[in-house]
């Protein structure tokens, strides 16, 4: 991602291991299956490294899947990447962020894990969706303080910005009428 020079990334991370909890758990029992007949069929040395040899295979497909997608959160925009050879890029600024859902069920409650949609402004009602996302409810925090920072920001830059034209208006005007005194201004000598 591409910073702009007031940028700085608050959060980025790829969805919670946890997030794929059943698939490690059924992975790992195909591989005791697999191994077990391997076992059987031939010998136990051999069932064994087979078993192992899917089991890490098998958490290595998951690793890959989780790693392909990132979210990143910065203190003005949030993203959302995924792909390794081909990507798919979304982001948004944080003041079009309208709404926020959590959703997590009692499963993932109890890992620690949920979805989270940002809803933005516009037509398309884009949704930027992190699934499987460690602490939701930090996350949801996180990114609403960073809202309001953002916004804070904003308004002094406009009170900034609204006060230095303010002033260049009335050293104009101060400019047109000449100096300010209070003396009684001089007329220009006449040449007849």
């Amino acid at each position: 991602m591409d910073l702009h020079d007031d940028e700085n990334v608050i959060f980025s991370a790829s969805p919670s291991w946890r997030s794929q909890f059943g698939k490690h758990v059924l992975l790992v029992v195909v591989a005791i299956v697999v191994g077990a007949l391997v076992g059987v069929i031939a010998e136990a040395g051999i069932g064994i490294a087979v078993g192992v040899v899917i089991a890490i295979l098998a958490v290595g497909f998951l690793w890959a899947e989780r790693s392909r997608t990132t979210y990143i959160v910065t203190n003005q925009r949030i993203q959302v990447r995924e792909g390794f050879l081909s990507k798919e890029v979304q982001q948004t600024r944080l003041d079009r962020i309208q709404n926020v859902t959590l959703d997590q069920s009692v499963p993932q409650r109890l890992l620690r894990i949920g979805v989270v949609d940002y809803d933005t402004a516009g037509d398309d009602g884009s949704r930027f969706r992190m699934i499987g996302v460690s602490n939701p409810d930090a996350l949801v925090r996180l990114v609403d303080r960073a809202q309001r920072e953002e916004l804070d920001a904003e308004r002094q830059r406009t009170a900034r910005a609204e006060a230095e034209a303010d002033a260049a208006v009335q050293g104009r005007a101060r400019g047109f009428d000449g100096p300010a005194s209070d003396s009684a201004p001089t007329r220009p000598h006449r040449r007849d």
